[in-house]
């Protein structure tokens, strides 16, 4: 391994989950060690993974590697948010790097980390060496004292799918002592969502929209509405709140989102039957919004909304489920006979560790 690569780990620790693939932890491991990284922990649960977070949160090291999917790189963020609420001297020198070690690795996909256990760690140390550092914004969801960091919200189908896959698991575990995990049982819960429960996933809410615009991205025409306050009476089968694009396995589900703007972005999703999700499903998986609503708006169909806001609450009559980072929670408790849950941005609120190819892109005038 070449020199740079050992060295740049110097101030460096490593936190490996390998719950998901430990064959590739161990793999991960062995190349660790031919590295001068000064600490390598890998965590037994989650609650050992939080408290190994806290531990570098008090420690010397400047940068943070977490190896883990989705939910692991989740309870890294909150864990490092909550410790730098309780002591604001914690996050000014440090910051937070993910590595691809799960199903779903969407936060990775949305800061280009790159395919490759060997090319990531050659990535992070060359980001280490020349100091590849990005502020970005995180989302606060807030519902009656349950407050969280994230960077996703989902409410409709990828909450529903959620709800199916983890009371599958449940009832295969409990009756037949198999558990079926990862991107397989997600995949037989959202067609079983798709087939089964399309229609029911749309529930009649009230978005209340603060400070901000409608932000329409068209093929040919750019469309804007600021407003101060815009209260709406929506459908949809789905609504997502991101400051990154990807959820999952590589679906750009809020595609124009800038992840320091220090705005939120939200999409309300308008499709109005199975047939017309199915037409348009590789443009929306790969973020084309702007190629699926020139189709509806000439055949006078609802668009796909997209919203520039600072904050968001959203209201129903019933309790809904919603993810945040692909974690599920349920609303529970009503004010005013409604239940909701607000979600609002915190501009620059944590410090990423990103590969050059994506730090270059935010400051291009540093390599002229």
């Amino acid at each position: 391994m070449k020199e740079k690569v050992k060295q740049a780990f110097h101030s460096c620790t490593f936190i490996i989950n390998p719950s998901r693939y430990p064959e590739y932890a161990k793999i991960l491991e062995k190349i660790l060690k031919r590295t001068e990284v000064p600490l390598v922990q890998e965590s037994t649960s989650k609650e050992h993974f939080i408290e190994l977070v806290h531990q570098y949160c008090e420690s010397k090291y400047k940068y943070l590697l977490v190896w883990g999917g989705d939910g692991t790189a989740h309870d890294a963020i909150n864990t490092f948010t909550k410790a730098q609420t309780a002591n604001p001297s914690i996050g000014k020198d440090k910051a937070i790097g993910f590595l691809r070690g799960g199903s779903g690795n969407g936060i990775q996909d949305s800061y280009e980390v790159p395919l490759g256990i060997r090319r990531q760690i050659e990535t992070y140390a060359d980001s280490m060496n020349n100091g590849y550092v990005i502020d970005v914004d995180l989302l606060e969801t807030s519902h009656g004292q349950q407050r969280s960091s994230c960077q996703l919200v989902g409410i409709g189908f990828d909450a529903t799918v959620l709800r199916k896959r983890s009371d599958k698991r449940y009832r295969l575990g409990k009756r037949r002592g198999l558990v079926r995990t990862g991107m397989v049982n997600y995949i037989a819960a959202g067609l079983s969502t798709f087939n089964r429960d399309f229609h029911a996933l749309r529930k009649d809410m009230v978005l209340k929209l603060y400070n901000g615009k409608f932000a329409l991205h068209g093929v040919r025409v750019n469309a804007e509405f600021p407003f101060d306050y815009l209260e709406r009476k929506v459908n949809p089968i789905e609504l997502e709140a991101g400051s990154r694009p990807y959820y999952g396995m590589l679906f750009k589900i809020c595609p124009d989102v800038v992840c320091n703007d220090g705005y939120l972005d939200l999409y309300n999703y308008n499709f109005e039957n199975k047939i017309s999700l199915l037409q348009n499903l590789p443009w929306l998986w790969n973020g084309r919004h702007d190629r699926i609503n020139r189709k509806f708006a000439k055949d006078a169909k609802p668009l796909i909304e997209r919203y520039e806001v600072k904050k968001v609450e959203i209201c129903s009559e019933e309790p809904f489920d919603y993810h945040i980072d692909g974690e599920l929670v349920r609303t529970t408790e009503a004010v005013n006979g409604l239940y909701s849950v607000g979600i609002t941005v915190v501009p620059g609120q944590i410090s990423f560790l990103v590969p050059g190819a994506f730090y270059r892109k935010f400051h291009p005038f540093e390599f002229e």
